[in-house]
């Protein structure tokens, strides 16, 4: 076999390996993801909508979601894209009260006179 040939073989053979490691390293994020997937959790849709996850039915894939007090949707449940937890130090900032930053006095041009 000519060298060119052993090459373009070596390649494919390493582009296939490349897919099926990333196929499943999807499938093990798609798991994880489904497990925090819970009743009570605060999720975000593929379409960008926040909500908190009031029930899931395994059967009909379906989740029915709470965008806002008195506001359900049903979704599929392939549509949550991620699972929102905010840290503590998001939580704390936004209960401190920010302090108003120090006015500094205007800078004052030399007379020419």
């Amino acid at each position: 076999m000519d060298p060119f040939t052993l090459m373009m073989v070596a390649v494919l053979a390493l582009m296939v390996v490349f897919m099926i490691r990333n196929s499943r390293k999807q499938k093990a994020d798609r798991e994880a993801l489904m497990a925090k997937v819970v009743k009570g959790a605060n999720v975000m849709t593929t379409s960008g909508i926040f909500g908190t996850i009031l029930s899931i039915d395994v059967e009909d894939n379906e989740i029915l979601l709470e965008t806002t007090p008195g506001t359900k949707i049903r979704i599929h449940r392939q549509a949550v894209t991620t699972v929102v937890e905010k840290p503590a130090s998001v939580v704390a900032a936004k209960t401190a009260v920010a302090k108003p930053a120090a006015k500094k006095p205007a800078a004052t041009k030399p007379s020419t006179k």
